[in-house]
């Protein structure tokens, strides 16, 4: 009886620690260095897409401080995009695929920069 419970609690906790976003378990000061290094040239330090490159780019970054926009992506979908680039999603090929670049952690540590210091937002569905 013990094992049986000490095993569903084991499950229970896996369940929750799974479901948690890459927003809510991963390191948003890790994912500002990432971002600042690899992002903030297309959609700028505060993420309004006025990155000093931005001006070159045809359609230009998203604007990734805005919680309207972005509470509509899942976190998921937002791993998909920068894992894989823009064109993955039916998005602008100008995004770039960041996979062998920025290690998966990383990337969910940028999800968790974005969503708590850019548009200080999280998903919503609809």
């Amino acid at each position: 009886m013990k094992n049986g419970i000490l095993l569903a609690t084991l499950v229970f906790s896996c369940a929750l620690f799974l479901a948690a976003g890459p927003s809510q378990a991963a390191d948003s000061a890790k994912g500002q260095e990432i971002y600042t290094t690899f992002c903030a040239t297309c959609h700028g330090p505060t993420g309004l897409g006025d990155g000093v490159a931005a001006a070159a780019l045809d359609p230009k970054p998203r604007d990734l401080s805005s919680a309207a926009i972005l509470e509509t992506y899942t976190d998921e979908y937002l791993v998909n995009v920068i894992t894989n680039g823009g064109a993955a999603v039916g998005k602008s090929p100008m995004m770039t695929a960041w996979a062998g670049i920025i290690s998966p952690e990383d990337i969910d540590n940028v999800v968790a920069h974005i969503r708590q210091n850019l548009c200080k937002c999280e998903y919503k569905k609809q």
